[in-house]
């Protein structure tokens, strides 16, 4: 089974890519409007010109703004709005008469747009890189190496946590309140809104969390923040939380159908 996936999810890819390219300025708008990250470089940029914060100055700010917008678009995924509405469409009963499991198939269709957000997230950096004075990220092409492989965890906790929320459906009306209710905890814990060692009691606790393995740690990787200790335990948190999700999921997943054939959807 798994080397037949394996042959099937290259074309799935391709499909997904196909089925996101068909929709590109859609896409474009979904990212133009995930631009917090802007919006918050220029607060905390104003509040540094009068006086850095911390080790963060005006340039150290856009450094790191434009690396969580960089890993923000790709790890982001929105798995969890397509679960709800193919359970409250019943569209979710097509995809389980498919061969492939429904969260391969989305996944795929998540992976494919990928390539899409990265061809716009080129010219944002390299304007930023460009007009911004100071903006750099690490020299170590490990530290590179390293923010890629944390990035594509990054993804896929965040698709398997999603996922959960999804199947939340089955049991409640208020699935996507839930979401909302994660993203705030996400936003704060992630260091997606201020870096997380400005507060370091909330960084003390955010370490342990995965909120912050799919937000800051790649781009505090990939601008040399950590030294090689911190990235181990990062990792470590990261895929600790990764295998976790994962064994939640494998759990859920049949009980979760289970209630789904019972409204007879």
């Amino acid at each position: 089974m798994i080397a037949r996936l394996a042959r099937q999810y290259p074309a799935m890819l391709r499909t997904g890519f196909a089925y996101m390219s068909a929709y590109r300025a859609e896409v474009l708008i979904w990212i133009l409007s995930t631009t917090m990250p802007l919006i918050m470089y220029a607060m905390w940029a104003s509040i540094a010109r009068e006086a850095p914060v911390g080790r963060f100055d005006e340039a150290a700010f856009a450094s790191y703004f434009l690396a969580i917008l960089i890993v923000r678009q790709l790890s982001s995924a929105y798995i969890v709005w397509e679960l709800n509405e193919a359970i409250r469409t019943g569209r979710l009963s097509m995809l389980l008469l498919r061969p492939v499991h429904p969260l391969i198939y989305y996944s795929a269709e998540h992976a494919g747009a990928i390539p899409l957000r990265a061809l716009v997230l080129v010219p944002i950096t390299a304007a930023a890189l460009l007009l911004l004075p100071g903006v750099h990220f690490s020299s170590n092409p490990l530290h590179f190496g390293l923010a890629v492989l944390t990035v594509a965890l990054a993804f896929l906790l965040n698709y398997l946590l999603q996922a959960l929320i999804g199947l939340v459906a089955l049991y409640t009306q208020q699935s996507l309140s839930v979401m909302d209710a994660f993203f705030g905890l996400w936003a704060v814990l992630s260091g997606y809104l201020f870096p997380l060692e400005l507060v370091p009691g909330l960084a003390k606790v955010a370490v342990w969390l995965p909120f912050r393995a799919m937000g800051s740690l790649p781009a505090e990787i990939l601008l040399g923040h950590l030294d090689d200790g911190a990235i181990l335990f990062g990792v470590l948190v990261q895929l600790g939380w990764l295998l976790l999700a994962f064994a939640f999921v494998l759990a859920l997943w049949p009980r979760a159908m289970r209630r789904y054939e019972a409204y007879g959807s």
